[in-house]
């Protein structure tokens, strides 16, 4: 598991039992979640890319929150905002806000590392946004237990929830374990396509559901070889 911890733990939580009977887990974060001292601007509502954008923004204050994803969607209401899923990912996020046209000034709380730049779009939509950073995604080395797997002979399962994640991981992986990876977008799948491996899988949603149904479909690949 590449996410950082908390993220990590809550996935293989949410992984069925036929997975986790055959297999064992290792945690090695790519990445650790740094919250960064920001002051809070003006504005009516916030737009959340991600749950980290949720927990290092501001107090919600009953205040409106559009955000990607269902999993976001939950931790901004559980945070105190009216939240609504307004998209599977930026492209959806993007189109429903600029279909609904709010008459509100908007800030989008996300890390400092982003794909899409949600606020200049909007501002060219003719909406009032703006972006603030509140954490940093701090690149980290993949740890001993990991190191060994991917030095082993059994195969690895291993699932990148992000671009920069994977760029990561094909950066530092060394090994002779046959690799199965999971990337969440396309965008992710090309940054690792380089990496020699057995099989590469893209999630059909960039969300929970669709990655634990690729870990499923790379253990059925696995042990069908």
């Amino acid at each position: 598991m590449t996410r950082p911890e908390d993220g990590a733990r809550a996935f293989v939580a949410a992984l069925p039992d036929r997975v986790t009977r055959h297999c064992d887990v290792v945690i090695s974060p790519l990445m650790r979640i740094q919250a960064l001292s920001v002051e809070w601007p003006d504005f009516d509502a916030a737009i959340f890319t991600s749950v980290n954008g949720v927990a290092h923004g501001p107090e919600a204050k009953g205040r409106r929150a559009f955000c990607v994803g269902r999993a976001t969607a939950e931790a901004a209401a559980k945070a105190g905002w009216r939240a609504q899923a307004s998209g599977q990912d930026a492209e959806t996020l993007l189109a429903s806000l600029i279909a609904l046209q709010p008459e509100r000034r908007l800030v989008h709380f996300s890390g400092i590392h982003t794909r899409d730049d949600v606020a200049a779009r909007l501002r060219n939509a003719g909406l009032s946004a703006e972006a603030l950073a509140v954490y940093d995604q701090v690149p980290m080395p993949l740890n001993d237990a990991a190191q060994n797997a991917l030095s082993g002979e059994n195969p690895v399962i291993v699932p990148l929830f992000s671009p920069r994640s994977a760029l990561h991981f094909s950066q530092g992986v060394v090994g002779t374990a046959p690799l199965y990876l999971g990337a969440i977008s396309a965008a992710a799948a090309e940054n690792c396509a380089e990496v020699d491996k057995f099989a590469l899988i893209i999630a059909r949603n960039p969300d929970r559901a669709s990655m634990i149904e690729v870990v499923q479909i790379l253990l059925d690949k696995l042990l069908s070889a």
